[in-house]
């Protein structure tokens, strides 16, 4: 009789477990919005990222990746992020034939790529 109540307590711990730890993994996306933008006088790329989170110490963009005609140029790596909304800027040289690919990471799941053309 002891040996399945300490069974039954062992599943009900393990449950109880499993089903807390379902709210983090459910609330992790990828970010929601990215907008770029040069700045052909000071070679700067803008990086905008839409990625809401409760708890951006723990669930935040953590790779952002920069892109110049398919070959990386940038990449800034993070362990939390500044706000809902944040920017990243980029020293990249670029003249109006270059595109940019920019990649932001989600360190739980997912990722958004955008791309630019200045035109400069």
């Amino acid at each position: 009789m002891k040996k399945t109540s300490a069974v039954r307590v062992l599943l009900i711990v393990v449950s109880a477990l499993f089903v807390l730890s379902l709210p983090c993994t459910a609330s992790a996306h990828s970010p929601d919005r990215m907008e770029l933008a040069y700045d052909a006088k000071t070679q700067t790329l803008s990086v905008k990222i839409t990625h809401p989170s409760n708890n951006p110490d723990r669930h935040y963009v953590k790779e952002v990746v920069v892109k110049k005609n398919g070959q990386v140029v940038a990449r800034g790596e993070y362990n939390k992020q500044p706000g809902d909304t944040f920017v990243y800027t980029f020293q990249v040289a670029a003249t109006g034939a270059d595109t940019f690919e920019v990649t932001a990471v989600c360190n739980i799941r997912g990722s958004i790529t955008a791309k630019y053309s200045p035109g400069v």
